[in-house]
């Protein structure tokens, strides 16, 4: 599984550098407007950060939808490698991909910023609480590439070829959304228990919800699994 995920990153490093040096690019020519902008620089740089996140996310998307309907399939699917081994790979490397790119993002508007929202940050958040939001941001990515990653596995086999197999998996996580949200809604509403965290902001996490949550990512992530190891038809 570490060479998977070594060669996963591999595949990917001109994508992380490229959007790396376009975040850092992008980051020091507001600096040479910050006087003239001020405020309005510190929100262009988000919104650069945030654009490569999404970039990058996407980027991960396109690596499964090519072991599915690229000839890299062929080379993954006869190595001697578990479903499991090949999903738990993936969402390492894609959490490492998008980690980078966040730190990058992160360290260039601090700098930007002169530090002055991660001091606010600091003085007004526990310890507890920072990890917590990095522990939410990590399962937020995890989860999210289990559900869609599902979804494409799914699309794959229902309809074999590539142009329908695209359109159906898209259609597939659509459904598959309203359903999870219908039952995350119901959930929600028969389990009302919550528990909240305060910081400068205040936290409500649901109980009920975030066990759903919990089941419904080890089902979707073994359900995949099983799917790539024994279903999948290249």
């Amino acid at each position: 599984m570490l060479n998977l995920i070594k060669y996963e990153i591999r595949g990917k490093f001109l994508t992380i550098l490229g959007i790396s040096l376009t975040v850092i690019m992008g980051n020091l020519l507001l600096m040479t407007k910050i006087d003239s902008w001020q405020v309005g620089a510190s929100v262009l740089s988000g919104v650069i950060g945030i654009g490569a996140l999404i970039v990058m996310f996407l980027s991960s998307l396109t690596l499964m939808s090519d072991y599915l309907y690229n000839e890299q399939g062929y080379l993954l699917f006869t190595l001697p490698q578990t479903g499991l081994s090949i999903m738990v790979s993936r969402l390492v490397a894609a959490v490492m991909q998008i980690s980078i790119v966040t730190i990058v993002s992160l360290l260039m508007f601090c700098l930007l910023d002169q530090g002055r929202m991660f001091n606010i940050i600091m003085h007004n958040s526990e310890v507890s609480e920072l990890l917590y939001s990095l522990l939410m941001f990590l399962w937020s990515i995890v989860s999210a590439l289990t559900f869609i990653y599902f979804c494409m596995v799914v699309g794959k086999i229902a309809l074999r070829g590539k142009k329908v197999g695209k359109i159906g998996s898209f259609i597939i996580f659509f459904v598959f959304s309203m359903v999870r949200n219908g039952l995350t809604l119901m959930i929600s509403n028969i389990f009302p228990q919550i528990i909240q965290l305060h910081s400068f902001t205040t936290v409500t996490v649901n109980v009920g919800m975030t066990i759903f949550d919990i089941v419904t990512f080890a089902i979707l992530l073994m359900a995949t699994s099983y799917l790539l190891e024994h279903k999948v038809d290249l």
